[in-house]
C-alpha cells in the first residue's frame, strides 16, 4: 500500500486516522505542524500527504503550496472543519482531494484511495 504523511495538530485526530489507514494496510508517518511536515516529507519517500488546514507554525494552505512547488506531481489531500471556502482554496493550491471533518472511516479511505488511484492512472498515461 502507500506511505502516507498525516499532518494534524490534534493528537486524537492523528490517532483516529492512524487506526483507519493502518487497518487498510497503509504505512504512516506523522507531523503536528506544517514545518515538521516539510522536514518529514523531504527525508522520507512519501506517496501522499493528508493535511489539516488549521496548523501551527505553517498552515495547511501554505504547506500545500510549498509541497507543490517542490514536487508538482505530489499528492495532497486536504482535510478540515474550517469553512468550505478554505477547502476550495486548498484545491486551487493543488490538493487533489478534499475531505470535511468530521470524516467517517469509509469516507477517509475512499478519499485516500481515490487520490492514489488517480495518480496511478496519470502515471500510466505518462508511460504510453
Amino acid at each position: 500500500m502507500a506511505k502516507i504523511l498525516v499532518v494534524d495538530w490534534e493528537e486524537d485526530e492523528r490517532v483516529y486516522m492512524w487506526s483507519v489507514l493502518e487497518d487498510a494496510g497503509h504505512r504512516l508517518l506523522f507531523a503536528a505542524d506544517g514545518k515538521a511536515a516539510l522536514e518529514v516529507w523531504s527525508e522520507k519517500d512519501v506517496d501522499l500527504v493528508l493535511t489539516e488546514l488549521y496548523l501551527p507554525e505553517m498552515n495547511g494552505l501554505r504547506l500545500i503550496k510549498e509541497l507543490k512547488a517542490r514536487d508538482p506531481h505530489g499528492l495532497v489531500v486536504a482535510i478540515s472543519e474550517i469553512s468550505a471556502d478554505q477547502l476550495d482554496l486548498a484545491e486551487d493550491y493543488g490538493a487533489c482531494h478534499i475531505l470535511y471533518k468530521p470524516v467517517d472511516p469509509d469516507t477517509l479511505l475512499a478519499g485516500v484511495t481515490e487520490a492514489l488511484e488517480s495518480h496511478r492512472t496519470i502515471r500510466r498515461h505518462d508511460w504510453m
